[in-house]
């Protein structure tokens, strides 16, 4: 052989090995990414089941679960994987991941987990129903509620709360054009946000319809008696407040009425603002964060995310009473526990006047 035809030759193979390598590398950078950024959550295995799990509401995808081709599409994935998912801990990775990497990563996660992928073509069409209640299942439940009338944690942290289905009025109220609407744009001053980038038109056409299907009826004859108010107590007064509910939920009187922004503490007791600071350091940080923003390294485990002590309209609301009450017994659909379990009534005191003087009302000790 010349030493021309060798060297061509080597070249070539040379150029055969380098593709190889590139296309090898390119193959690994999904499963890469995969174990890197989404494994936390999602698991090894893509079955949701992470040490991280355990810390999120609502709990992370499960790929492997039945029918998760037909309601992930690829689209929907690298949609998600692109802009997050409002509501959940899904977070937007377009600021790590190039375009190329995201659509690599949801065929990785469609091919590796989700089995049914790979027949989806030959499967039979999913009918507008099907898809509907799919869509509302991954998408709408988490603050709609599975039936309907509005997840606990919704009703009672969001301003306003999610419209509960089963009491709208389609006709007079909620009509289809406006849910069309109000799914693909979004709508200003609530938490419901815009869905265009992560449904296809007809798949919002789909899941509009299943809720007016599914939960709505036509109220325009209904005429229902008002129920009476249900008693109000000083502890559940104080669980509510603390978890959001509006203030005109309360009986006159209650903590959050005629009692006072700078009300006592019950049970006569006095607290110290600096034993609180030593016990909200080492006990309420990892949620509250040392500011009392809510944004403690713990939050983002959480949701609905810690309170947010520093908000103008929870400093509003909450009083010693309500803090104490709420710090003692916990909040129902929260992860706030009930600290009495493991703390004394003063110093569940000692918290409260540390979080009232330092966040609520925004003064130090000795300030009048």
């Amino acid at each position: 052989m010349r030493i021309t035809d060798f060297c061509q030759t080597a070249c070539w193979i040379l150029t055969a090995l380098l593709m190889l390598a590139h296309g090898s590398a390119s193959a690994g950078t999904a499963s890469t990414d995969y174990l890197k950024y989404c494994s936390v959550c999602h698991g090894d295995s893509g079955n949701g089941k992470s040490h991280a799990a355990q810390g999120l509401q609502p709990p992370p995808r499960d790929f492997t679960s039945a029918d998760m081709a037909q309601v992930l599409t690829r689209e929907y994935i690298i949609a998600v994987i692109t802009n997050g998912k409002p509501g959940t801990a899904m977070s937007a990775w377009n600021n790590q991941l190039s375009d190329d990497r995201i659509a690599a990563l949801a065929d990785y996660i469609r091919s590796e987990f989700m089995a049914e992928s790979r027949a989806i073509d030959t499967a039979p069409p999913v009918t507008a129903a099907t898809a509907g209640k799919s869509i509302y299942d991954s998408t709408c439940s988490v603050c709609h509620g599975d039936d309907g009338a509005g997840a606990l944690w919704g009703r009672t942290s969001l301003h306003p709360p999610p419209v509960d289905f089963t009491h709208a009025d389609p006709v007079n109220q909620l009509t289809r054009e406006r849910m069309l609407a109000s799914v693909t744009h979004g709508r200003s001053g609530t938490a419901m946000t815009a869905f265009s980038s992560q449904l296809t038109q007809p798949q919002i056409v789909a899941v509009v319809d299943y809720i007016r299907t599914t939960f709505m009826q036509d109220r325009t004859q209904d005429t229902p008696a008002k129920p009476a108010p249900a008693a109000t107590t000083a502890s559940t007064v104080g669980m509510a407040v603390l978890h959001g509910m509006p203030s005109e939920r309360f009986a006159p009187g209650s903590e959050t009425g005629n009692a006072g922004h700078d009300s006592a503490l019950p049970r006569g007791l006095t607290g110290d603002h600096a034993r609180g600071m030593a016990l909200y350091l080492g006990n309420c940080t990892a949620c509250h964060g040392h500011d009392g923003n809510g944004a403690g390294p713990r939050a983002y485990f959480i949701f609905p995310r810690p309170r947010n002590f520093l908000l103008a309209d929870t400093q509003a609301r909450l009083n010693r009473p309500v803090l104490f009450n709420a710090i003692s017994k916990g909040v129902p659909g929260r992860e706030m526990p009930a600290w009495s379990k493991v703390m004394t009534d003063q110093q569940i005191a000692d918290i409260t006047e540390y979080v009232f003087q330092s966040f609520i009302n925004k003064q130090q000790p000795g300030d009048n």
